[in-house]
């Protein structure tokens, strides 16, 4: 599998392209949630590691099809609009779930769980994105480069790269930025 993937409204996944080794990640957010098993047992050891530092994170999201993402598509265009949906959630074949590499994390705190935007100010929040490169993880929608990659700042939105996340850490590139000097 490429972990190197890019993924996004101008490179997009064929409707019909589903990871041949996708696993459950037995979540405690909700059932059958799969994610390609590489990625998974990455995020599994940075889980067990969080945990070491008081933090309690789980998988909330993970492989979506793109028939599912484009359920999720048009039913936020009815709510909120075109304008609205093109920002902050990608086009069915323009997700990064799809390709079963993409991770939304959610923490477990104060007997809550804490999703998406409720994620921005916490400690685990922090810890996570200054840690998931060491698993293979980097932050795919940061803060501050929303032009770049297209979509709204998204602290709970990791992707696996395997040994490119040290690189893009080190030196704050995102995808687009990466592929761009290539």
């Amino acid at each position: 599998m490429n972990y190197e993937l890019l993924v996004n409204k101008t490179n997009f996944l064929d409707k019909d392209y589903v990871p041949n080794n996708l696993v459950d990640s037995l979540s405690k957010y909700k059932d059958n949630i799969l994610l390609e098993e590489k990625a998974l047992e990455s995020f599994r050891r940075m889980q067990m590691d969080a945990k070491v530092s008081g933090y309690f994170i789980d998988i909330m999201s993970g492989y979506r099809s793109y028939d599912y993402q484009l359920g999720l598509y048009n039913n936020l265009i009815k709510e909120k609009g075109f304008n609205y949906a093109l920002r902050v959630i990608a086009k069915p074949g323009c997700s990064e779930h799809q390709t079963g590499l993409a991770i939304d994390f959610c923490v477990y705190k104060d007997n809550k769980c804490y999703i998406e935007y409720e994620l921005e100010n916490l400690s685990e929040t922090n810890w996570v994105n200054n840690n998931a490169h060491k698993y293979g993880f980097i932050l795919r929608y940061p803060k501050d480069k929303e032009q770049i990659t297209g979509y709204n700042y998204e602290p709970w939105h990791l992707r696996y790269v395997g040994d490119l996340a040290i690189y893009l850490y080190n030196n704050d590139l995102t995808l687009e930025e990466y592929y761009e000097r290539k």
